[in-house]
Order: structure tokens, then C-alpha cells, then sequence
């Protein structure tokens, strides 16, 4: 095929108008499209941890007891006087900082999903809150800690300790997507 055009000449300021003639082939076969496939995997996994949950829930309680307790009592004079009701229990200051700083710890532990450091921290809460159903007036009654609050924080940190040693439950899934480009 030949194409003549008025249009296909070249314009040199040298030379004079020059005409240009394009030769083409013709198509005799058209290639077949070109088939790609791409597998696309998404995988979605979900970790709860019953130890995180339950530890984060009794820290945020420990914490707002033991803050409602030392802004009752005050910082004003001694730890130990003077002595609030809070929740229908008897408290100190002094027992509001212990009840802040473990609520903190275990909100800590919590939010890191530590099942060590949650362990940890309930095993000792455990051991300090036995030592107050049997002693509830240790250090001459400066927590003014009673022992149904005693048995209370005894309770809870064995849920936190039970709780801490149930394994993390671990949800995997996977969906394969073949794509025809």
C-alpha cells in the first residue's frame, strides 16, 4: 500500500519541496491478547487475650477506687488520717496510692498484652491481699483496710492470675484471589 499525500512533504530551507511516499504492509494475522494472571493472598489475623482484657477492666476499677479514695482522704497531713468511706469500705490515703499504683500497673501490663508482666502483677497483688484478710490491721491500721475490701482485691487478682494463664486465642484467615489481567 502507498500512501501519495500533498501533506507528507518535507520543508527544508535548503532544498525544495521533496515528496515523501510511505509504504506500508499489510496486516495479515492479529496476535492473540496477551493473558496474565496474578494471585493475590490476603491474610487477616486477630489476637484477643482474655488476661489483657480482664487486667485492663480491674485496673481501670483499682484506678478510679484508689483515685476517688486519695482525693477523699487528702494529702493535706499524715497518709493514715484521715480515714473515708469509700464503696461502703474504710480506707486511708495511704491505700488509695497502693490501689492507684496497682491499678496502674495492670492497666500497663494490659495495654502492652504482657501475660508475663500481668501475671506478675496479679500474683503479687494476690500475696498482699491475703496478707490483709489475715492482717487487715498491719502497720498499726494505717490502710484502715477492711477485710471484706480485703477479700474483694483477693478475689480479683486470683481472676487476674486465672486469667493470665488461659492462652491468647489467635484467629487466622486467609483468602486467595486469582486476577485475569
Amino acid at each position: 500500500m502507498h500512501v501519495n499525500s500533498d501533506k507528507s512533504l518535507i520543508v527544508d530551507h535548503r532544498d525544495e519541496l521533496t515528496p515523501v511516499t510511505v509504504a506500508a504492509e499489510p496486516l495479515t494475522t492479529i496476535a492473540p491478547p496477551v493473558v496474565q494472571a496474578a494471585t493475590v493472598q490476603t491474610v487477616r489475623s486477630m489476637t484477643v487475650d482474655p488476661s489483657a482484657i480482664i487486667a485492663g477492666i480491674i485496673g481501670v476499677a483499682l484506678l478510679v477506687l484508689g483515685g476517688i479514695t486519695a482525693a477523699r482522704a487528702g494529702f493535706d497531713g499524715a497518709f493514715d488520717e484521715p480515714v473515708v468511706t469509700v464503696a461502703g469500705y474504710t480506707a486511708t490515703a495511704l491505700l488509695g496510692v497502693i490501689e492507684l499504683g496497682f491499678g496502674l500497673f495492670l492497666v500497663l501490663a494490659a495495654v502492652s498484652r504482657s501475660q508475663g508482666a500481668i501475671l506478675f502483677v496479679g500474683i503479687i497483688g494476690f500475696v498482699a491481699s491475703l496478707v490483709a484478710v489475715f492482717e487487715p490491721t498491719d502497720r498499726n491500721g494505717s490502710l484502715a483496710l477492711e477485710r471484706g475490701l480485703a477479700i474483694w482485691f483477693a478475689v480479683a487478682m486470683t481472676v487476674v492470675v486465672i486469667s493470665a494463664l488461659i492462652p491468647s486465642v489467635r484467629r487466622r484467615s486467609s483468602v486467595r484471589r486469582v486476577d485475569v489481567v
